[in-house]
C-alpha cells in the first residue's frame, strides 16, 4: 500500500486510455466491504483506471478483497490509504460525488443526472478528477458533499434507487470510458484562465449588489455550469471579455483629472 507522499505526477505526453488512467483517481470513503473494495478494483482495471485512494477504511484489504479484483490485484496492491478526505482529495481539480439522491429543490445546483453528454464534458474538463464514493450503508455525509464540484446520480427505479457502491461506480467508469479523449487539449484554456473566469463572475455579483448568501449560491452555480461545460480557450476569451466590458460598465474606473 501507499501513502499519499508517493503519489507520481501526471506525464504530459500519453495515449487517451494512459492520460484517463493518470488523470482520474477514485477515492473511496471509509469502505465497509472487502468484496466491494475488489469489485471497485476489478472494474477500475476493465476501464483503464489505476489510481485507488481509501479513505480510513473499515475493513483490512485481504483474500476476499484480492479473490474479487481478480486482474485489479495490482490496483490494491497500489493503493492509496489516507485517514482524511482532504489527503485523498489533495491536488484534485475536480471532485465529482455520488448520491442516489435526486437533487429536485432550485439550491441543488451542484446536483446532476448521469448521462451521456455529462460524461463527455466530465471527460473534457481541465486538470484532475477525483471520483467520491461513499460508505454502503451511508453514503457521503452534507461535509463531504460540501467539498465536491460536481454531484451526480444514476437514474434508476425511483422504487428502489440505492445502487450497490460497486456497481454505481463500474457505471461511471464505463460511461467515462465511452467518451474516452475527448478533444486535442491544445483547444482547451488553462485551469488558470477558467479560475480567472469564474474570478470576474463572482466580481460582477458582488457588483450587482445581490446578499451575501445568494452570491455564494450564483457562485457555485457558474462554477457547476464550467465543470461540467466542454469550454474551448476561444469560449473561455470571449466570455471573459464581455464580462469585463459588463463590470467596468458597471462600475466604471475613475480617470485622472487632465492637468
Amino acid at each position: 500500500m501507499n501513502s499519499s507522499r508517493d503519489q507520481a505526477s501526471p506525464k504530459n505526453e500519453a495515449s487517451s486510455v494512459y492520460e484517463r488512467s493518470e488523470r482520474f483517481r477514485v477515492v473511496l470513503v471509509e469502505p465497509e466491504k472487502e468484496g466491494n473494495i475488489g469489485s471497485i478494483a476489478r472494474s477500475m482495471s476493465n476501464f483503464g483506471l489505476t489510481h485507488l485512494w481509501l479513505v480510513s477504511p473499515k475493513t483490512a484489504i485481504g483474500d476476499e478483497a484480492y479473490r474479487y479484483a481478480t486482474r485489479g490485484k495490482e490496483i490494491l496492491e497500489k493503493a492509496w490509504i489516507v485517514e482524511t478526505l482532504s489527503e485523498a482529495l489533495k491536488g484534485a481539480d475536480h471532485v465529482v460525488g455520488t448520491t442516489a439522491i435526486v437533487g429536485t429543490s432550485s439550491r441543488n445546483v451542484l446536483r446532476t443526472t448521469l448521462n451521456a453528454e455529462l460524461a463527455s464534458r466530465l471527460a473534457g474538463t481541465i486538470g484532475s478528477v477525483a471520483l467520491l464514493f461513499g460508505r454502503e450503508s451511508t453514503g457521503l455525509n452534507n461535509r463531504e458533499l460540501e467539498q465536491c464540484t460536481m454531484i451526480v446520480n444514476i437514474p434508476a427505479n425511483e422504487n428502489y434507487n440505492v445502487l450497490n457502491v460497486a456497481t454505481a461506480a463500474s457505471i461511471v467508469f464505463y460511461e467515462l470510458h465511452k467518451v474516452g479523449h475527448v478533444r486535442s487539449r491544445s483547444l482547451e484554456p488553462s485551469q488558470q484562465s477558467v479560475e480567472r473566469l469564474a474570478s470576474m463572475f463572482a466580481q460582477l455579483a458582488t457588483v450587482a449588489d445581490l446578499p451575501a448568501h445568494r452570491r455564494r449560491l450564483a457562485d457555485r452555480a457558474f462554477r457547476n455550469v464550467l465543470a461540467r461545460s466542454v469550454i474551448s480557450r476561444r469560449e473561455v476569451s470571449l466570455v471573459m471579455g464581455v464580462l469585463r466590458k459588463t463590470r467596468n460598465k458597471a462600475q466604471p474606473v475613475p480617470r485622472n483629472p487632465r492637468k
